[in-house]
């Protein structure tokens, strides 16, 4: 094998974030003067919203922002409860994600490990992700790792795509100028990652760090499946 570039997701594939959104549940509960016993169930709604809301704005506009997404799935989650805001109020607790994220979402070390390694085998990396542009940027400074990325790519007006619309995926091979052939794509979503890495011709990887994904088939079969990026070395040994 003869790879001269790998592309990561971002969440959860190399920055951990477990926790993090029901600490945002709390802080909004809170603003809001509602009991702190209501945040299981709120934030099990305001997930259920944010990944069904996405799939319906893109089937219906191809790509979907997220922070408008977390806004309108927190509107329709405390529906749930009777408890009414508005889009715009939903929106400000964005400020809520950005923070939290921001100082608690930390690389996985094994990620952290693999990004240092890559530039010794002369490897490119970038990022194509689901998330929010800004608030992986400020992650991949405060890891002081941002350099080694050629860019990030994320839905937004300039990139109206979401994966695992192919189209992203070939944004990003126009970019690096690297043909898919040489080019991994690593995530830790079947759906959105294998899938549209599959689909762009990309050597696919999944990272099954908790050993969820037992059963998968068709487009969604990665190339490899790993648990830590430690066992994705030895394919750039030449």
């Amino acid at each position: 094998m003869n790879f001269e570039a790998v592309i990561f997701d971002a969440d959860e594939t190399i920055f951990n974030n477990q926790g993090i959104h029901i600490i945002v549940t709390g802080k909004v509960l809170a603003n809001l003067g509602l009991s702190k016993d209501l945040v299981e169930e709120v934030h099990s709604k305001w997930d259920e919203y944010y990944f069904s809301e996405q799939s319906r704005v893109v089937d219906e506009d191809g790509f979907c922002i997220d922070r408008e997404n977390a806004a309108r799935s927190l509107v329709l989650a405390l529906k749930e409860f009777d408890i009414e805001i508005t889009q715009e109020k939903a929106g400000k607790y964005w400020e809520y994600m950005i923070e939290e994220y921001e100082h608690r979402s930390k690389p996985y070390p094994d990620a952290l490990s693999l990004i240092e390694y890559l530039p010794e085998k002369g490897i490119k990396m970038a990022i194509v992700s689901n998330g929010d542009t800004d608030i992986i940027v400020k992650r991949l400074e405060n890891a002081k790792i941002k350099h080694h990325f050629e860019f990030v790519i994320a839905p937004c007006n300039e990139y109206p795509l979401t994966k695992p619309d192919v189209k992203i995926f070939q944004e990003s091979l126009s970019k690096l100028q690297i043909s898919a052939e040489k080019t991994v794509f690593v995530g830790d979503n079947p759906h959105s990652d294998v899938m549209g890495a599959n689909r762009a011709g990309m050597f696919s990887v999944l990272i099954d760090r908790y050993a969820v994904f037992d059963e998968l088939d068709g487009l969604m079969v990665p190339d490899l499946k790993i648990s830590s990026f430690e066992e994705m070395k030895y394919i750039f040994e030449k």
